[in-house]
């Protein structure tokens, strides 16, 4: 269990992001939630009562200016920081015939470079002995998924990553992705919008259900924790077994 912490969730309206904030706030920590979708966090928090806990804040991940005033906003409320959660993401299933440059630029700019900006806009925030979490996805490793943009998206989280390990290392903040396939979710529903989609789905997954948002928050409070600081530079594959059945 995890308490007192002043946490950061970038991405936290919905899904999975939603799911983490919730669970970092009902264990007693001080919890900022940055969404596009400032309404849907506002929602939130008077629907689990818990307006003692989480502020909202409005950002637009893919925009650095809007980013820096985050972090601006995030200090004056809270201060240092112990957590920063990166859950920001868009997709859309397409084709790679049906991609255009729009559809790329955007998916890129949330994505890819929003975790750019929130990491270097943060990064002066985060406490020494702290912890960073990307969400990304298995669609990296597979290519499949959410379509080349999203994969490839997906894809560069995972060396970005890799090639700051040695940066945060040296201020003490370990940092990680967690790497989901398949949780129930609204991007699941948009992938898979019909329950007999969902099924045929379930048959490729070896376990035999989708992933419930709690199996990645339950992951991201644990490397959060002291006596997990070790993990460090890590991509977490959470995906009932699914990925090296080669489905």
């Amino acid at each position: 269990m995890i308490d007192g912490k002043n946490i950061l969730v970038i991405g936290g309206a919905t899904g999975i992001g939603k799911q983490i904030a919730l669970d970092f706030a009902q264990e007693g920590n001080n919890v900022a939630v940055a969404d596009i979708n400032i309404l849907k966090v506002n929602q939130m928090i008077k629907e689990n009562g818990l307006e003692a806990n989480i502020s909202a804040f409005e950002v637009d991940a893919s925009s650095w200016e809007s980013v820096e005033s985050l972090a601006q906003k995030v200090w004056a409320k809270l201060g240092k920081i112990q957590v920063l959660v990166y859950s920001a993401g868009i997709t859309k299933r397409l084709k790679f015939k049906e991609i255009d440059w729009i559809t790329w630029k955007r998916t890129m700019a949330v994505n890819l470079h929003g975790l750019f900006y929130s990491i270097k806009a943060m990064n002066p925030l985060i406490e020494s002995g702290g912890s960073i979490v990307i969400i990304g996805s298995g669609s990296a490793i597979t290519g499949s998924g959410g379509g080349i943009h999203y994969a490839s998206s997906k894809g560069g989280a995972f060396g970005f990553m890799r090639s700051i390990v040695n940066d945060m290392g040296n201020n003490g903040i370990n940092i990680n992705v967690v790497a989901p396939r398949v949780i129930e979710s609204d991007m699941l529903d948009v992938l898979y919008p019909s329950v007999e989609s969902k099924q045929q789905l379930i048959q490729e997954i070896p376990i035999r259900r989708l992933g419930k948002p709690t199996d990645i928050s339950s992951i991201v409070k644990y490397l959060c924790r002291e006596d997990a600081h070790y993990i460090h530079g890590q991509v977490l594959l959470l995906d009932g077994g699914r990925t090296y059945t080669g489905k």
